[in-house]
């Protein structure tokens, strides 16, 4: 659902009731298929049943739900004592709207783009020329008893470590401030301060 929720977000759901589902309305519900949670946009709710599209997919989920299966709706994220809005029914429609044309600019600019991005990214020419006041900042969130690193950009979250492919995922266009060469040194450098933090904590 990025970029409408993002980590470590706590999502506030509160339940229909006696409230009708809407589209544009961001659900929690389990799948039918699996029972697993979710989180995804209504994108049309018919007699046959409500059709789910999550936010940053370009496909409508496969199964169709029925009212039993939506526990209820994300009205807010917070992320420590700050609330943000979660947008639903046609204010939440026209968002959808919005970042369903995002990714279709996307889709079609991106090839011809990408070329140079990349050229510009991995000469890290505006990571040089930032001030290390403006620099994205890397934190760890503890996150079912591990360890995630995350790139911060102020209040935004701008990218995440993939312990699995050992490498960076930093979102577009951001990747054109980060200085990789620097990353790995400062990631090792949070580690280990948070790592003295709790030897202090402890002692």
């Amino acid at each position: 659902m990025d970029p409408t929720l993002r980590e470590p977000e706590i999502i506030e759901v509160i339940p229909y009731d006696n409230r009708l589902q809407q589209v544009g309305d961001v659900a929690f519900f389990l799948s039918p298929e699996s029972e697993l949670p979710i989180v995804h946009r209504i994108i049309q709710v018919t007699r046959a049943g409500i059709s789910t599209l999550g936010d940053n997919n370009t496909r409508k989920d496969a199964f169709l739900l029925q009212p039993k299966n939506i526990k209820g709706q994300v009205v807010a994220a917070w992320r420590g004592q700050k609330r943000r809005k979660i947008a639903g029914g046609l204010q939440g429609k026209l968002v959808a709207c919005w970042l369903s044309w995002q990714h279709a600019l996307d889709h079609c600019i991106s090839p011809l783009l990408h070329p140079l991005y990349r050229a510009l990214a991995n000469r890290d020419l505006l990571a040089w020329l930032l001030s290390p006041l403006f620099r994205p900042q890397i934190i760890i969130f503890n996150t079912r008893g591990q360890n995630q690193f995350q790139l911060l950009l102020g209040q935004r979250v701008i990218g995440h470590y993939d312990d699995l492919g050992h490498q960076w995922r930093i979102q577009r266009p951001y990747r054109l401030l980060v200085n990789e060469r620097t990353l790995s040194r400062l990631q090792e450098r949070t580690r280990l301060d948070q790592q003295n933090n709790i030897k202090w904590q402890r002692s």
